[in-house]
Parts: structure tokens; sequence; C-alpha cells
């Protein structure tokens, strides 16, 4: 197994290979980013590329799959409809990259697929909603290793070296909340990913060092935290506008504003609580 970092967005790449074929999870930002990914498969691995994977519906993970098109390429069926939409050609516009090589997999998925690589098999499952509507999570279960996409971050810090026996730190990164995400949810979905771990697992995020099973538990902690916030301020009165003023969020704000607004419509209506002030 392999894990490269694509740029601009510092997306992580995971190259899985058994004895008879290999499997690359996401894609890269563009046609030609995919192009130059794929020929550094063939240069480290013996085996042909017949899968590729992709997490979920953005643009540093499924703008490369135009150059996998003649192989078996494996999404969520809603990963589809987003490369035809407004968000993904405007950030196709900025890439400079064609719209018409925004192409969809060939395999879509709704719930769960399987793979043998040859003494490897490797599960692909839509676990649930959270980073979007179309996570999917990659499971290796003889090699201990999921791959999560960006339901999950992290950052590596200074400490520690990439040399010895003692691996670098990894801090807490926020996950990105954006327009597209589905907050209430998320926890949710984690609580499935946890359930695929054990205490020796490695978890691969979208971006970031591979996280460990507490990580994941308490990302998932500060994201329930997040969604509880919301229906709080949201049962008390407080709408988004003023809610992007509060001190009192798991993560900066600044952070959690592009998701905000819709996090709060997932809400519904809500009966709002009026307090009375104790004697």
């Amino acid at each position: 197994m392999w894990r490269a970092v694509a740029e601009p967005d510092t997306v992580n790449l995971v190259l899985v290979a058994g004895s008879a074929r290999a499997l690359l999870v996401d894609t890269g930002s563009s046609p030609d980013q995919g192009r130059a990914v794929r020929a550094a498969v063939a240069a480290v691995t013996d085996v042909p590329l017949e899968v590729v994977v992709v997490t979920h519906a953005h643009r540093d993970h499924a703008f490369g799959l135009a150059a996998f098109d003649d192989l078996e390429t494996v999404g969520h069926e809603d990963l589809a409809a987003w490369l035809t939409s407004d968000e993904a050609r405007a950030d196709a516009a900025r890439l400079g990259v064609d719209p018409a090589d925004l192409v969809a997999p060939n395999r879509p998925i709704v719930l769960a697929a399987a793979f043998d690589l040859g003494g490897r098999r490797v599960e692909v499952a839509h676990v649930g909603r959270g980073h979007t509507g179309a996570d999917l999570v990659v499971v290796v279960p003889d090699a201990d290793l999921v791959v999560v996409g960006d339901l999950v971050e992290s950052s590596t810090s200074a400490r520690g070296g990439s040399g010895g026996s003692t691996p670098p730190a990894v801090d807490s990164a926020p996950p990105a909340l954006g327009p597209d995400a589905f907050l209430h949810e998320w926890p949710i979905t984690l609580d499935g990913v946890i359930g695929l771990m054990t205490s020796s697992t490695r978890a691969v995020p979208g971006h970031g060092d591979p996280v460990d099973r507490p990580y994941v538990y308490e990302q998932r902690g500060r994201l329930a935290s997040v969604s509880g916030q919301v229906r709080h301020l949201a049962e008390t009165g407080v709408d988004v506008d003023a809610a992007l003023g509060s001190d009192e969020w798991a993560y900066p704000v600044e952070v959690l504003a592009p998701g905000l607004p819709r996090a709060f419509a997932q809400l519904g209506p809500v009966a709002v609580r009026r307090t009375l002030p104790l004697a």
C-alpha cells in the first residue's frame, strides 16, 4: 500500500495492491493530474491498476476520473449528479478544467461493493452521509486500514519524526463543514466508521496523516457538539447570522461558517423555547 499527497489541496491518494491487481482511492484535481497519478502507479507496482474508487463529490478527489475511464471506476450514485452541478462547473473553471472532462464513475453504488485484488479483499461502503451525501469508506481488512475521505481530517505537527520508530504526533484538524454537508448525520456516520476500527486500525483521512480510533472518536464528539449547539441556538430563537457571533463552538467559527446556514435549515421547523428568569 502507498499514500501520495496531491496538490493544490494536499489530498491523500491511496494505492492498494494485491497479487493480481491494484485499486486506487481518489484521483486528484484534474484529468492531467489523474494521468500523472496513473503513471506513478505503474512505476511502483507490477500488478495492473484495475479499480478506482472516489470517496466523495469534491474536485480534489473526483476531477481526475477522466484519466481512468477505461478502468472500473466506483463512486456513490449521487456523484454523477454533482459532476454536472453549477458548483462542479465553477470549480472546474477555477482550475482550468474543461467541464466536458468531468466524467462520472462507470460503477455507481448505493451501499457497498467488494473487490478481490488477489490475496487481498477490499470493501467499499456508504456508511452514511456527513461531509457530503456521497461519502464512501474503503476498508482493507488484512491490513487493518480504512480510508475515510473527508469524513475525517488531520494535520501533522513538527513533533516526532518520520525516520524513527515513533510516528509524528497528529494534531486535531477541523473537518470541512461546507454547504453540501449533513452536519446532524455526520456523527452517526462516524459511529459506523468507529465500528469498523479496532485499537490497532489506522484511518487515512482525506487530508493529513493517518489517525487511530481515539482520534476519530474525538472528532465525532466535536461534530456532535456543533450539531447540538446549532439545535440549541435554533430552539432559543438565535438565527444563523447571530450564531456566527457565538464563541461556544467546538471548532473555529470561520471553519464552520460555510456550512452553518445549511445546518440550521436541515433542522426544519423548530419550536422556540422561551426561558423565564429565576426569582
